[in-house]
């Protein structure tokens, strides 16, 4: 009864575009603004999340191109330190821009409802996972002052709530500062975050399965950074979940 008075005088909208909608579904978005988005579908590369464009025949079966484990032709031969990716879509169009709106503390609310999409697109590979905690990405103090947001965080918490597994938001900390990913070449991006990131006292992470959540996965070195200091802490499995999967490096 309170949702449908509520409804009377806030009639549901889609948290993106702000159209009105007859009713407010799981995920307020409208289908305007979700078909602006290229969800990802099978075969994906299981190390970094990438769709696999093709499959080959073996025995008579069609399967991935890109053996589990062994990563695709994108991510095949690099250090990665996480074990998989799970990733809802390309970071391009509707996604894109609602992955750069969500940096801005007026897009807390499209940070929620993303996180919502993500687990209803992959809820079953996330629960798959068997996870012990989930974390995000950590900000700079200095940048999550200038954004007075973190949407990372955000989805983590989403998801977290949905697997109904520990929410550890301080995790992990930067601990230093470093420059905008994107405005770097992919080798300056390695050498950029290298260090970055260090496990807060007090975590004990010993055989743990971690699932570390952002927003956007390029090169996988940021990720691949983060993951590196929660294995060196004791985890056991590192696994990255995000928006978008870009495939600029």
């Amino acid at each position: 009864m309170r949702r449908g008075l509520a409804d009377l005088v806030f009639p549901p909208c889609c948290v993106s575009c702000r159209v009105e909608m007859d009713a407010q579904p799981d995920v307020p978005l409208c289908e305007d603004c979700l078909s602006g988005m290229e969800f990802f579908a099978d075969p994906v590369c299981e190390k970094c999340g990438a769709p696999i464009p093709y499959a080959v025949a073996q025995d008579g079966a069609i399967v991935p191109h890109a053996s589990i484990g062994q990563g695709c032709f994108r991510c095949a031969g690099r250090k990665l330190w996480f074990d998989a990716t799970v990733a809802l879509g390309l970071y391009s169009g509707a996604l894109r821009d609602s992955v750069l709106r969500m940096k801005r503390s007026e897009g807390d609310s499209l940070s929620l409802a993303m996180g919502r999409l993500l687990w209803q697109k992959q809820s079953e590979r996330l629960t798959k996972l068997d996870v012990d905690v989930v974390a995000p990405i950590p900000l700079h103090w200095r940048r999550r002052l200038a954004h007075r947001t973190n949407s990372a965080a955000l989805l983590a918490e989403v998801v977290s709530k949905n697997l109904g597994v520990p929410f550890a938001e301080r995790l992990l900390r930067r601990s230093r500062s470093t420059v905008r990913q994107f405005d770097l070449t992919p080798p300056e991006r390695w050498k950029n975050v290298r260090g970055a990131f260090a496990v807060r006292a007090g975590y004990h992470l010993r055989a743990a399965r971690v699932l570390l959540v952002d927003d956007v996965l390029t090169t996988g070195a940021t990720c691949s950074e983060a993951a590196r200091a929660l294995r060196r802490a004791g985890a056991e499995r590192v696994t990255i979940a995000v928006l978008a999967r870009a495939m600029g490096g």
